[in-house]
């Protein structure tokens, strides 16, 4: 995991020292030196609001989480369903000279949220607890889903 944060670390920094226009979604290698993917076509906000579990994209080998620009660092009602891939979450807002980035993944059968980059406030730390605590609903829906539609 460190690796991973290390990878993710040196994405966002390269982006601070004006990299090229952010893309969607990134794969982030699972170890420190190898470089982000743009991950073509896809958002993960797009994909998660279709029924049922996440189908991700053919990503690279040794994938270790998925970086995706937004708008919010604030999860979207869907996001849990990148967390059950077992893939962790990173979200990046804000701009190229000041990014906060959120990640967000599954230890020990627990939601882990960090800021790795930037700071949130009192109204973003809120609407993240909100966001997360939702979370368990929305897998019930899907399971209830895919009960109505087996594969």
């Amino acid at each position: 995991m460190k690796t991973l944060f290390a990878s993710g670390a040196a994405l966002i920094a390269s982006f601070a020292m004006g990299a090229p226009a952010l893309a969607n979604c990134f794969a982030i290698p699972g170890e420190a030196g190898a470089q982000p993917t743009v991950i073509q076509g896809f958002s993960v906000q797009e994909a998660t609001a279709r029924p049922g579990p996440l189908q991700l994209p053919p990503l690279p080998e040794g994938t270790g989480a998925i970086l995706c620009d937004r708008d919010s660092v604030v999860p979207a009602r869907n996001d849990f369903k990148v967390l059950l891939t077992g893939l962790p979450l990173m979200i990046r807002a804000g701009t190229a000279d000041d990014p906060t980035v959120l990640s967000m993944g599954i230890d020990d059968g627990n939601y882990s949220i960090s800021i790795m980059m930037g700071s949130i406030d009192d109204a973003e730390r809120s609407a993240i607890i909100e966001a997360v605590e939702g979370f368990d609903d929305g897998i019930d829906e899907m399971e209830r889903w895919m009960e109505e539609n087996p594969q």
